[in-house]
Protein backbone atom coordinates (compact mmCIF):
# COMPACT_ATOMS: atom_id res chain seq x y z
CA UNK A 1 0.00 0.00 0.00
CA UNK A 2 1.30 3.61 -0.85
CA UNK A 3 2.13 6.29 0.98
CA UNK A 4 -1.03 8.40 -0.39
CA UNK A 5 -3.27 5.33 0.76
CA UNK A 6 -1.71 5.00 3.85
CA UNK A 7 -2.58 8.91 5.00
CA UNK A 8 -5.78 8.21 3.74
CA UNK A 9 -7.06 5.52 6.18
CA UNK A 10 -5.47 7.03 8.91
CA UNK A 11 -7.56 10.31 8.11
CA UNK A 12 -10.24 7.90 7.94
CA UNK A 13 -9.98 6.50 11.21
CA UNK A 14 -8.47 8.71 12.87
CA UNK A 15 -10.32 10.92 15.83
CA UNK A 16 -9.00 14.06 17.12
CA UNK A 17 -8.17 13.99 21.06
CA UNK A 18 -10.34 17.14 20.93
CA UNK A 19 -13.68 15.78 19.11
CA UNK A 20 -12.92 12.42 21.96
CA UNK A 21 -12.91 15.01 24.86
CA UNK A 22 -16.62 16.60 23.50
CA UNK A 23 -17.96 13.42 22.99
CA UNK A 24 -17.00 12.16 26.39
CA UNK A 25 -18.04 15.71 28.06
CA UNK A 26 -21.75 15.24 26.25
CA UNK A 27 -22.15 11.69 27.63
CA UNK A 28 -20.85 12.45 31.07
CA UNK A 29 -23.75 14.87 30.99
CA UNK A 30 -26.10 12.37 29.85
CA UNK A 31 -25.52 9.60 32.02
CA UNK A 32 -25.46 12.07 34.93
CA UNK A 33 -28.78 13.20 34.15
CA UNK A 34 -30.28 9.96 34.04
CA UNK A 35 -30.31 10.25 37.94
CA UNK A 36 -33.01 11.67 38.71
CA UNK A 37 -35.22 9.89 36.33
CA UNK A 38 -33.95 6.52 37.38
CA UNK A 39 -33.90 7.09 41.35
CA UNK A 40 -37.13 8.57 41.67
CA UNK A 41 -39.11 5.39 41.43
CA UNK A 42 -36.70 3.38 43.52
CA UNK A 43 -38.07 5.98 46.32
CA UNK A 44 -41.19 5.25 46.12
CA UNK A 45 -43.41 2.22 46.39
CA UNK A 46 -45.19 2.24 42.41
CA UNK A 47 -46.56 -1.07 42.33
CA UNK A 48 -46.97 -3.91 44.45
CA UNK A 49 -44.02 -5.74 43.50
CA UNK A 50 -41.76 -2.72 44.43
CA UNK A 51 -40.10 -1.83 47.26
CA UNK A 52 -39.42 2.03 48.26
CA UNK A 53 -35.89 1.78 48.84
CA UNK A 54 -34.22 3.85 52.05
CA UNK A 55 -32.51 6.79 50.47
CA UNK A 56 -29.44 5.97 53.09
CA UNK A 57 -29.45 2.24 51.57
CA UNK A 58 -29.73 3.55 48.14
CA UNK A 59 -26.58 5.72 48.47
CA UNK A 60 -24.66 3.39 50.41
CA UNK A 61 -24.92 0.62 47.61
CA UNK A 62 -24.20 3.27 44.80
CA UNK A 63 -20.72 4.12 46.70
CA UNK A 64 -19.66 1.23 46.50
CA UNK A 65 -20.17 0.39 43.00
CA UNK A 66 -18.77 3.60 42.48
CA UNK A 67 -15.94 2.92 44.39
CA UNK A 68 -15.46 -0.82 43.20
CA UNK A 69 -15.44 1.02 39.55
CA UNK A 70 -12.67 2.91 39.91
CA UNK A 71 -10.06 0.36 41.59
CA UNK A 72 -7.72 -0.96 39.35
CA UNK A 73 -8.35 -4.47 38.23
CA UNK A 74 -4.49 -4.87 38.21
CA UNK A 75 -1.40 -3.05 40.40
CA UNK A 76 -1.23 0.37 38.34
CA UNK A 77 1.99 2.24 39.33
CA UNK A 78 0.87 5.20 38.12
CA UNK A 79 -2.10 5.70 40.36
CA UNK A 80 -0.12 7.28 44.03
CA UNK A 81 0.00 4.41 46.30
CA UNK A 82 1.47 6.56 49.46
CA UNK A 83 -1.21 9.09 51.07
CA UNK A 84 -0.26 10.50 54.57
CA UNK A 85 -2.34 10.12 57.61
CA UNK A 86 -4.05 13.73 57.04
CA UNK A 87 -4.84 13.30 53.48
CA UNK A 88 -6.56 10.28 54.53
CA UNK A 89 -8.09 12.27 56.65
CA UNK A 90 -9.17 14.70 54.62
CA UNK A 91 -10.17 11.79 52.01
CA UNK A 92 -13.08 10.41 54.42
CA UNK A 93 -14.28 14.08 55.38
CA UNK A 94 -14.53 14.30 51.33
CA UNK A 95 -16.83 10.55 51.89
CA UNK A 96 -18.83 11.66 54.23
CA UNK A 97 -19.95 14.53 52.68
CA UNK A 98 -20.59 13.58 49.45
CA UNK A 99 -22.73 10.53 50.94
CA UNK A 100 -24.30 13.30 53.63
CA UNK A 101 -25.26 14.97 49.86
CA UNK A 102 -26.66 11.81 47.94
CA UNK A 103 -28.82 11.23 51.16
CA UNK A 104 -30.14 14.56 51.63
CA UNK A 105 -30.97 14.89 47.45
CA UNK A 106 -32.85 11.36 47.61
CA UNK A 107 -34.90 12.25 50.62
CA UNK A 108 -35.87 15.38 48.42
CA UNK A 109 -35.93 13.65 46.02
CA UNK A 110 -38.88 11.56 46.98
CA UNK A 111 -41.04 14.99 47.25
CA UNK A 112 -39.70 17.07 44.71
CA UNK A 113 -40.25 16.70 40.73
CA UNK A 114 -37.15 15.27 38.72
CA UNK A 115 -37.18 18.14 36.66
CA UNK A 116 -36.59 20.50 39.64
CA UNK A 117 -34.09 17.97 40.60
CA UNK A 118 -32.34 18.58 37.63
CA UNK A 119 -32.22 21.90 38.00
CA UNK A 120 -31.32 22.37 41.65
CA UNK A 121 -28.74 19.48 41.94
CA UNK A 122 -26.24 22.20 40.37
CA UNK A 123 -26.87 24.38 43.46
CA UNK A 124 -23.25 23.05 44.14
CA UNK A 125 -21.89 25.69 41.85
CA UNK A 126 -23.21 28.31 44.04
CA UNK A 127 -22.13 27.07 47.07
CA UNK A 128 -18.73 25.86 45.46
CA UNK A 129 -17.50 29.75 44.34
CA UNK A 130 -19.03 30.55 48.10
CA UNK A 131 -16.97 28.35 49.50
CA UNK A 132 -13.73 29.30 47.62
CA UNK A 133 -14.50 33.13 47.88
CA UNK A 134 -14.30 32.06 51.97
CA UNK A 135 -11.66 29.61 52.16
CA UNK A 136 -9.39 30.30 49.37
CA UNK A 137 -10.12 34.37 49.74
CA UNK A 138 -10.86 34.45 46.08
CA UNK A 139 -13.25 37.54 45.15
CA UNK A 140 -15.56 37.63 42.44
CA UNK A 141 -14.68 40.67 39.83
CA UNK A 142 -17.69 42.99 38.89
CA UNK A 143 -17.82 41.83 35.96
CA UNK A 144 -18.97 38.20 37.45
CA UNK A 145 -21.45 38.93 40.01
CA UNK A 146 -24.16 39.41 37.23
CA UNK A 147 -23.79 36.17 35.58
CA UNK A 148 -23.12 34.56 39.24
CA UNK A 149 -26.66 36.16 40.41
CA UNK A 150 -28.31 34.61 37.16
CA UNK A 151 -26.90 31.19 38.27
CA UNK A 152 -28.30 31.72 41.55
CA UNK A 153 -31.65 32.65 40.03
CA UNK A 154 -32.00 30.10 37.64
CA UNK A 155 -30.42 27.14 40.06
CA UNK A 156 -32.34 28.62 43.23
CA UNK A 157 -34.73 31.12 42.83
CA UNK A 158 -36.99 30.38 39.56
CA UNK A 159 -38.05 26.39 40.54
CA UNK A 160 -38.35 27.11 44.74
CA UNK A 161 -40.54 30.20 43.31
CA UNK A 162 -42.35 28.43 41.19
CA UNK A 163 -44.09 25.28 43.18
CA UNK A 164 -44.42 27.99 46.62
CA UNK A 165 -46.16 29.79 43.71
CA UNK A 166 -48.40 26.32 42.67
CA UNK A 167 -49.15 25.83 46.51
CA UNK A 168 -50.83 28.81 47.51
CA UNK A 169 -47.66 29.61 49.17
CA UNK A 170 -47.58 27.44 51.79
CA UNK A 171 -44.29 25.76 52.62
CA UNK A 172 -45.42 22.01 51.15
CA UNK A 173 -43.94 18.64 50.97
CA UNK A 174 -42.91 19.83 47.42
CA UNK A 175 -41.12 23.12 48.44
CA UNK A 176 -38.93 21.23 51.61
CA UNK A 177 -37.69 18.73 49.07
CA UNK A 178 -36.46 21.71 46.67
CA UNK A 179 -34.80 22.94 49.53
CA UNK A 180 -33.02 19.86 50.66
CA UNK A 181 -31.79 18.79 47.40
CA UNK A 182 -30.49 22.65 47.31
CA UNK A 183 -28.63 22.85 50.52
CA UNK A 184 -27.45 19.19 49.82
CA UNK A 185 -25.19 21.39 47.05
CA UNK A 186 -23.28 22.57 50.66
CA UNK A 187 -21.71 19.35 51.16
CA UNK A 188 -20.98 18.67 47.51
CA UNK A 189 -19.32 22.35 47.49
CA UNK A 190 -17.63 21.13 50.43
CA UNK A 191 -16.58 17.78 48.70
CA UNK A 192 -15.32 19.80 45.24
CA UNK A 193 -12.99 21.95 47.75
CA UNK A 194 -11.52 19.50 49.99
CA UNK A 195 -10.93 17.17 46.40
CA UNK A 196 -9.64 20.22 44.40
CA UNK A 197 -7.06 20.55 47.58
CA UNK A 198 -6.16 16.90 47.40
CA UNK A 199 -5.78 17.34 43.63
CA UNK A 200 -2.22 18.52 43.93
CA UNK A 201 -1.21 15.36 45.78
CA UNK A 202 -3.10 12.03 44.85
CA UNK A 203 -4.21 11.03 41.41
CA UNK A 204 -8.10 11.80 40.91
CA UNK A 205 -8.92 8.46 40.37
CA UNK A 206 -7.78 7.67 43.67
CA UNK A 207 -9.38 9.99 45.43
CA UNK A 208 -12.43 9.00 43.20
CA UNK A 209 -12.00 5.12 44.73
CA UNK A 210 -11.23 5.99 48.15
CA UNK A 211 -13.87 8.92 48.94
CA UNK A 212 -16.10 6.41 47.46
CA UNK A 213 -15.65 3.42 50.22
CA UNK A 214 -15.66 5.91 52.87
CA UNK A 215 -18.96 7.24 51.72
CA UNK A 216 -20.23 3.59 51.40
CA UNK A 217 -19.14 2.60 55.00
CA UNK A 218 -20.46 5.73 56.02
CA UNK A 219 -23.83 5.20 54.53
CA UNK A 220 -23.31 1.55 55.97
CA UNK A 221 -22.58 2.35 59.32
CA UNK A 222 -26.16 4.72 59.47
CA UNK A 223 -28.03 1.50 58.36
CA UNK A 224 -26.77 -0.63 61.20
CA UNK A 225 -26.73 2.16 64.34
CA UNK A 226 -30.25 3.28 62.69
CA UNK A 227 -31.34 -0.16 62.09
CA UNK A 228 -32.44 0.88 58.39
CA UNK A 229 -34.26 -1.96 56.21
CA UNK A 230 -31.81 -2.81 53.65
CA UNK A 231 -34.80 -3.90 51.80
CA UNK A 232 -34.55 -4.25 47.28
CA UNK A 233 -36.62 -6.32 44.87
CA UNK A 234 -34.80 -8.39 42.21
CA UNK A 235 -36.44 -6.32 39.59
CA UNK A 236 -34.59 -2.51 41.01
CA UNK A 237 -31.37 -3.82 40.81
CA UNK A 238 -30.79 -3.10 37.19
CA UNK A 239 -31.83 0.55 37.75
CA UNK A 240 -29.74 0.83 40.67
CA UNK A 241 -26.83 -0.59 38.29
CA UNK A 242 -27.52 1.89 35.84
CA UNK A 243 -27.14 4.50 38.89
CA UNK A 244 -24.04 3.56 40.52
CA UNK A 245 -22.29 1.99 37.75
CA UNK A 246 -23.34 4.52 34.68
CA UNK A 247 -24.57 7.71 36.37
CA UNK A 248 -21.67 7.75 38.70
CA UNK A 249 -18.88 5.49 37.91
CA UNK A 250 -18.80 6.09 34.05
CA UNK A 251 -19.99 9.79 34.12
CA UNK A 252 -16.53 10.73 36.45
CA UNK A 253 -14.61 8.46 34.75
CA UNK A 254 -15.46 10.62 31.09
CA UNK A 255 -15.66 13.82 32.62
CA UNK A 256 -12.10 13.31 34.17
CA UNK A 257 -10.39 12.10 30.69
CA UNK A 258 -12.59 15.16 29.57
CA UNK A 259 -11.07 17.44 31.81
CA UNK A 260 -7.28 16.24 30.37
CA UNK A 261 -8.48 16.32 26.17
CA UNK A 262 -10.10 19.80 26.44
CA UNK A 263 -9.23 21.61 29.87
CA UNK A 264 -11.38 22.56 32.39
CA UNK A 265 -13.44 25.73 31.02
CA UNK A 266 -14.65 23.52 27.49
CA UNK A 267 -15.21 20.45 29.80
CA UNK A 268 -17.71 23.03 32.05
CA UNK A 269 -19.48 24.16 29.48
CA UNK A 270 -20.24 20.88 27.73
CA UNK A 271 -20.59 19.04 31.12
CA UNK A 272 -23.55 21.77 31.98
CA UNK A 273 -25.83 20.49 29.57
CA UNK A 274 -26.87 17.77 32.03
CA UNK A 275 -29.04 19.98 33.06
CA UNK A 276 -30.73 19.80 29.66
CA UNK A 277 -30.64 16.38 29.52
CA UNK A 278 -32.23 15.89 33.10
CA UNK A 279 -35.16 17.70 32.43
CA UNK A 280 -35.69 16.01 28.89
CA UNK A 281 -35.21 12.08 30.48
CA UNK A 282 -37.58 13.44 33.10
CA UNK A 283 -40.20 14.21 30.42
CA UNK A 284 -39.48 10.84 28.40
CA UNK A 285 -39.25 8.52 31.63
CA UNK A 286 -41.82 10.24 33.91
CA UNK A 287 -43.95 12.38 31.69
CA UNK A 288 -43.27 15.30 33.60
CA UNK A 289 -44.21 18.66 31.96
CA UNK A 290 -41.83 21.27 30.90
CA UNK A 291 -42.60 24.74 32.28
CA UNK A 292 -41.67 27.86 31.54
CA UNK A 293 -39.97 28.41 34.50
CA UNK A 294 -37.93 25.35 34.01
CA UNK A 295 -36.76 26.95 29.92
CA UNK A 296 -35.87 30.14 31.73
CA UNK A 297 -33.44 28.43 34.26
CA UNK A 298 -31.89 26.68 31.61
CA UNK A 299 -31.26 30.05 29.59
CA UNK A 300 -30.15 31.53 32.79
CA UNK A 301 -27.89 29.12 34.01
CA UNK A 302 -26.39 28.31 30.19
CA UNK A 303 -25.65 31.53 29.95
CA UNK A 304 -24.23 32.01 33.70
CA UNK A 305 -22.54 29.34 33.41
CA UNK A 306 -20.93 30.42 29.80
CA UNK A 307 -20.01 34.22 31.40
CA UNK A 308 -18.81 33.09 34.31
CA UNK A 309 -16.54 29.79 32.70
CA UNK A 310 -13.26 31.03 33.57
CA UNK A 311 -14.15 31.17 37.73
CA UNK A 312 -16.11 27.62 37.25
CA UNK A 313 -12.93 26.26 35.62
CA UNK A 314 -10.86 27.13 38.22
CA UNK A 315 -12.26 26.12 40.62
CA UNK A 316 -13.22 22.36 39.05
CA UNK A 317 -9.87 21.36 37.20
CA UNK A 318 -7.96 18.79 38.42
CA UNK A 319 -4.04 18.99 38.00
CA UNK A 320 -3.47 15.67 36.73
CA UNK A 321 -7.17 14.28 36.28
CA UNK A 322 -5.70 11.04 34.58
CA UNK A 323 -2.87 9.72 32.94
CA UNK A 324 -2.77 9.05 29.10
Amino acid sequence: MDSSRIRCVKNIIHFSPTHVGYVLAIAAAALAGLIHSISKPLLSSTGPFTVEINPVTLAAIIYIINGLFFTPIKKNTNIDSKISRKNFLILAIVGVAEVTALIMYFFGLKDATATHAAILNNGEMIFTVLIAMTIFREKLQKKELAPFSMIIIGIAVLPIAYDFYHNGMVFADLVFGDMLILFAGVFFAIDINLSRYLSNKIDARRIVQLASFAAGGFAFCLILIFQIPFEINLSQIPSIVIIGLFGTGVSTFFFLISLKLLGAIRTILLYSTTIVFGIIFASIFLHEIISLSNILSIILVSIGIYLLRNRLGKIKMIDKPIEK
